[in-house]
């Protein structure tokens, strides 16, 4: 029994004395001159911002050290969005103080987050000079500025320039410090110059800091496609498929594309299928689907496929030239000039959509522009021979061209030229068979005098790795990339 007031209470008959309770004396007022950032930095991270302002508000005009108050007023109105007063309140800590490097970068975050990357540049540019050490937030920003700025960049040189300096930046961004975004940043950037194994290597550092990172494997192994690195690229794979059973898009559309490049054509529309289910607004998806069914020989499928990749993207090459393949072997010439004329309005230095314009034109009876489209093509061949690329069955469809209109000499000269191309390459049976009777209708025409050399009777079927290599009939690249 408790009775209220008393110091004793009954418990059993008995009395027992309650001890005694000291009052708990009032906290001490701190000092006008304490310095309270330790409590301001305490109440910041754990983002208890209604807590930091009353402290701010109670303590800027007699704190003695205002830089730190304004640096977190400014991280406070930038968190709630206020990107105007965050820019006020860190450029006052700038002033009071002006060789703070951690200020300056918040400035040009700021900047960065409101759009005003011009301005974020130079602010960054001034962190970098001031900075008595190697800052990686730095370098990071700045190629990442760089590298919008030459996106954006009118001018080629300068945009080139900028895409080098941005690259610069980041490979100093991943030896400061070792971040994932400036990792995936720089591969992507040796990707777009087309340095795939740079990219791979890039990449396969970065899985030291996240070795089950879903999405860095798959661009690993879209970059080993790249490079017809086919197993190494399905290894990866693999690996996702065991981090997880739902794998991205990407990486399905990876996989499939290696089945596809076995020819395990069903097996790669069931990938293609699932990615389908989900994410169906996807060009390339669309482009690979439309190529399996081509192999299947189910012309009406692949058109309808390769049509819906161009409505997705209509800036797609690999789709446009795909598209025009099928519309020929369907015998749909008038289609496939039009898609081709779309083809080239993008990329006019590709000497097989001038070859396959001919041979359109060829079809559609237009003999005078056939033969202009098939000579620009073997011109843009002769000219990319120097880039280690070659066409030789550019110059074989105009040898035949120009036999079938009468052109034997030019005819005996492009079929000559065509057998300078093709050494060391494994040719498919049809095109040494075109080639064949070629030479023998050319040698008949002539009368037994041999226009052709003596020494190219014979055509070597395999380099000297004994690799083959066959000649560009359709585009089978799996992710395409303008």
């Amino acid at each position: 029994m408790y009775e209220a007031g008393s110091e004793q209470i009954n418990c059993n008959g008995a009395l027992i004395e309650l001890p005694s309770l000291e009052v708990v004396k009032p906290a001490p007022k701190m000092p006008a001159d304490a310095n309270i950032d330790w409590l301001l930095h305490i109440y910041f991270t754990r983002r208890q911002f209604e807590h930091c302002r009353r402290l701010i508000a109670r303590e800027l005009n007699r704190h003695l050290n205002a830089e730190y108050l304004y640096f977190v007023q400014g991280l406070i109105e930038r968190e709630d969005g206020n990107n105007i007063e965050a820019l006020r309140n860190l450029q006052k800590a700038a002033e009071l103080n002006t060789h703070n490097i951690e200020t300056y970068k918040e400035i040009g975050r700021t900047l960065y987050s409101m759009g005003r990357f011009g301005q974020a540049l130079s602010v960054f540019r001034e962190a970098e000079q001031q900075s008595p050490r190697k800052d990686h937030e730095i370098y990071h920003y700045l190629g990442e500025l760089l590298y919008r700025s030459a996106a954006t960049q009118p001018q080629l040189e300068i945009a080139r320039q900028q895409q080098h300096e941005a690259r610069g930046y980041f490979e100093l961004a991943v030896q400061a410090g070792k971040k994932l975004e400036s990792y995936v940043r720089l591969a992507e950037l040796y990707r777009k110059d087309k340095d795939y194994q740079k990219a791979i290597d890039v990449l396969e550092t970065c899985l030291h800091l996240t070795p089950e990172n879903a999405e860095v494997l798959t661009e690993i192994s879209v970059l080993y496609l790249k490079i017809n690195e086919t197993q190494k690229a399905f290894d990866r794979l693999a690996e996702i498929v065991n981090i997880e059973r739902n794998c991205a898009p990407k990486g399905l559309l990876a996989l499939g594309a290696i089945l596809q490049s076995r020819n395990d054509v069903d097996a790669a529309l069931s990938k293609y299928s699932q990615i389908a289910d989900t994410e169906p607004e996807i060009a390339e998806l669309w482009n690979n689907i439309g190529l399996c069914f081509f192999k299947k020989q189910k012309f009406i499928a692949a058109v309808s496929s390769l049509r819906k990749s161009v409505w997705i993207s209509p800036l797609n090459y690999n789709a446009l030239y795909n598209l025009s393949l099928i519309y020929i072997a369907s015998e749909q010439y008038a289609s496939a000039f039009h898609t081709l004329a779309a083809a080239i309005n993008l990329r006019k230095d590709n000497a097989e959509c001038y070859m396959l314009l001919g041979l359109c034109l060829r079809k559609l009876e237009d003999l005078e522009n056939a033969f202009v489209a098939l000579e620009r093509a073997c011109s843009l061949a002769s000219g990319q021979q120097q880039g280690g690329q070659r066409h030789p069955l550019v110059f074989l469809n105009f040898a035949l061209f120009c036999y079938e209109t009468g052109r034997l000499a030019l005819a005996a000269e492009h079929y000559n030229r065509f057998m300078s191309h093709a050494q060391d390459l494994l040719l498919p049976t049809e095109f040494k068979f075109q080639a064949t009777k070629l030479k023998s209708l050319l040698r008949i025409s002539t009368h037994g005098q041999g226009i052709l050399g003596d020494g190219e009777d014979s055509m070597r079927e395999e380099d000297a790795s004994g690799k083959e290599e066959e000649l560009p009939l359709e585009v089978n690249a799996v992710v395409s990339e303008n």
